[in-house]
């Protein structure tokens, strides 16, 4: 099979706030080899989490591993949805999200780790 290989996009084809996540991308390389190594050195990473340890947070008022977490999840289905209209052709204007908004409405601190509600944070 072959792979066809994405170039970095340039800084015209994206709005600077992207520039930060932009660079950390591998200037070359295949794409999906270096998303697949991604996908599992993080669940490798967070298999060793306990549920105690996921709500962690670095300082007062900041995310718990677990809301990061989530944050990313949430992410990746807003840009997976963007990708879906941009392929569609698609014209309407795209929704933002207030991640600000969502995490608290996730409430990924009252999942486990495996992603089923916590028994003590029910009610």
């Amino acid at each position: 099979m072959t792979t066809a290989t994405i170039p970095r996009p340039e800084p015209s084809e994206y709005v600077p706030y992207y520039q930060t996540y932009i660079s950390k991308v591998p200037p070359k390389g295949d794409l999906l080899t270096v998303l697949e190594d991604q996908r599992r050195e993080t669940q490798h990473l967070l298999a060793g989490l306990s549920d105690a340890k996921a709500l962690h947070r670095y300082a007062p008022g900041k995310w718990s591993i677990k809301e990061v977490v989530g944050h990313v999840t949430d992410s990746e289905r807003v840009f997976g949805y963007r990708a879906l209209v941009f392929g569609r052709g698609d014209e309407n204007p795209l929704p933002g999200f207030d991640e600000k908004a969502w995490v608290p409405a996730g409430r990924f601190d009252a999942r486990s780790c495996d992603g089923r509600p916590s028994p003590c944070s029910q009610g």
